[in-house]
């Protein structure tokens, strides 16, 4: 088997389309020799949650017929499924980084704008149930569940503020933790995409 290292980016909220900033991470990437592939999940098609690992599952099992081992990194929305999908498959050669990435709901009510209920678009035109349901079971299922040898196999990046992310509720308890120097939801994003590129290759070979 190969002893190569795959990277599987989970996107955050949206249609899961290619989006600059998506061509832009994977160049980056693949500077420095890194094969990043996109779930492409679309938050919006209104399948439910366990449609959306079963398509993380997918990928990731095409990925160890081609790789030694699979990084699953969430961005955003992406974070809990990363980490949801990872506790699925830990069995298998596998570890997760959520990047700015939402592990719980917090003490919002529901129209309160850091309120899971309201960033998951409940209560609009739009609604993502799917990642609502995300976060719900990465907080009361997986992350009581976690063993010592599980979290050894995740990283989680975060920045210094962030307006859509409660930072508090990024955190997983030993769970290894980087900080980057970065402003905001979109700070984030460039910082752990681009500027954390090494960090998280190093993280994905020491654990893999």
């Amino acid at each position: 088997m190969s002893e190569s290292v795959g990277f599987l980016y989970v996107n955050g909220l949206g249609d899961g389309r290619t989006t600059a900033k998506d061509k832009l991470v994977r160049w980056w990437w693949q500077r420095a020799g890194l094969d990043v592939w996109h779930a492409h999940i679309n938050w919006y098609d209104g399948k439910r949650l366990e449609d959306k690992l079963k398509t993380i599952e997918s990928k990731v099992t095409q990925m160890l017929s081609e790789f030694g081992g699979v990084v699953i990194v969430g961005s955003s929305a992406g974070g809990s499924l990363a980490i949801n999908s990872f506790y699925a498959l830990r069995d298998r050669n596998v570890c997760a980084v959520s990047a700015h990435g939402r592990l719980g709901a917090g003490d919002y009510r529901d129209g309160h704008k850091m309120s899971l209920h309201h960033r998951a678009h409940l209560d609009g035109d739009k609604p993502s149930r799917s990642f609502y349901d995300s976060v719900k079971r990465v907080e009361t299922d997986v992350i009581p569940k976690l063993g010592d040898q599980d979290k050894e196999r995740l990283l989680i990046l975060t920045q210094l503020t962030d307006l859509v992310v409660p930072l508090d509720l990024m955190e997983i308890d030993g769970v290894q933790q980087h900080r980057s120097f970065a402003f905001g939801h979109s700070g984030g994003f460039l910082a752990h995409l681009l500027a954390d590129r090494d960090l998280i290759n190093d993280f994905a070979r020491s654990v893999l």
